[in-house]
């Protein structure tokens, strides 16, 4: 029997997750039992060609390409699994989303019905829609479509309420948010899928969502809290408020960014840099070597961190800044952004006095809530969003 046999018995269930970032692609299969933690038994992980100037329609085809090479691979190590449900999870650029704060008052008290609340969502999602956001989009061929609409929060008379159906209230407000995928792009992957899947309609989120939902319910002390998602070509950077993920703001700088200044400064091919980084970060390298990669990243790191402080202003314009910051990224590069965090004084952008909080979501501590078959599936955006899938495949059960 291989391990990825498809005799589970009773509540266990096998599921896919897709990880579609902006440099890399990781997939994996899940083992989903109930009162279980979820298990990841394979897990594998393809980086999109690497492109020293980015031109997005080049940048879509390889992404479809190196899509379905990972479903090749995956297909062949799943040993006719039966998967029963399919999770795609989409990263910076490939999506846009907005949370929309709905309020409704009456003078006299109401009742709250399902019909009532999904004419409300359902008029606010038509309002996006035909929002700026929405228009930009619109001047391409490729028209967006809604990928999800999730109801964040909800409070009747100012107070939180999880199960609203059937209460009497004179105020009403929804905090609802919504992700849009530009249609051609949710047409490919859907497609890909139907070529090595066959398991009906494919959950479709956006990973600033994903993360939200997740360190929502493992830090329950944490209602304000920021989120930085460092990818390969973006680092999106989402802020919470009292439960709520009220914005994300995405500057176009990621890891890319030190490979493509290697590349520039030093005269060699992405590869060697890429294998210079590489060297460098695992403290590999001589001491005068060590120090000319410094040099030579000087630059890189008071750009992004100039793009980080940047998006802080705009965030403390509205919001100041939670003392907890939450951040994803390569464990290859972890390390270097946290010092680049580090040098950033986040008091500027907060009325918080105390010291800031910054946590790595890291697999060694997203180990305490997946298992991992192997340490080499060890992935810690997959491990995020088995959390998510764990979640949401127990709540339709």
């Amino acid at each position: 029997m291989g391990f990825l046999s498809s005799s589970g018995k009773g509540d266990q269930q096998y599921i896919a997750i897709f990880d579609i970032g902006s440099g890399s692609i990781g997939g994996a299969f899940v083992s989903i039992e109930k009162g279980k933690v979820p298990q990841i038994i394979f897990s594998t992980r393809k980086n999109i060609p690497f492109q020293e100037k980015l031109n997005f329609q080049r940048f879509f085809d390889s992404m479809v390409k190196t899509l379905e090479e990972m479903f090749v691979e995956m297909q062949k190590a799943s040993n006719s699994m039966k998967v029963t449900k399919v999770f795609c999870v989409l990263a910076s650029p490939w999506y846009a989303s907005q949370t929309r704060l709905i309020h409704y008052e009456q003078a006299t008290p109401f009742t709250i019905t399902e019909k009532g609340l999904n004419k409300l969502i359902n008029k606010e999602i038509e309002l996006f829609r035909d929002s700026n956001l929405f228009a930009r989009a619109k001047t391409s061929d490729a028209l967006p479509e809604i990928m999800e609409s999730k109801n964040i929060q909800m409070k009747l008379n100012g107070y939180e309420v999880r199960e609203p159906h059937g209460k009497r209230t004179s105020k009403l407000d929804i905090a609802l948010y919504i992700s849009m995928i530009p249609a051609n792009i949710h047409k490919s992957i859907e497609e890909s899928i139907a070529k090595f899947w066959h398991v009906g309609a494919v959950h479709f989120s956006s990973f600033s969502f994903t993360t939200f939902d997740t360190i929502r319910d493992i830090f329950t002390d944490e209602s304000s809290f920021l989120f930085i998602d460092i990818s390969s070509e973006v680092t999106d950077i989402s802020l919470a408020k009292d439960n709520v993920l009220l914005e994300s703001i995405s500057f176009p700088v990621g890891k890319n960014m030190l490979i493509r200044t290697l590349v520039e400064e030093t005269k060699t091919t992405p590869a060697a840099a890429a294998s210079e980084l590489t060297i460098y970060l695992e403290g590999k390298c001589t001491r005068d070597h060590a120090k000319q990669m410094e040099d030579i990243l000087e630059g890189s790191t008071k750009e992004w961190r100039e793009f980080l402080e940047n998006a802080l202003a705009q965030f403390a314009s509205e919001f100041p800044i939670p003392r907890t910051i939450f951040y994803t990224a390569d464990d290859d590069v972890a390390q270097w952004f946290e010092k680049a965090m580090s040098e950033v004084n986040f008091s500027r952008f907060s009325k918080e006095e105390n010291s800031f909080i910054v946590r790595s979501l890291g697999n060694a501590f997203l180990g305490k809530f997946v298992q991992i078959s192997e340490p080499s599936f060890q992935d810690p955006f997959l491990s995020i969003e088995t959390i998510f899938a764990n979640k949401f495949t127990s709540l339709v059960k």
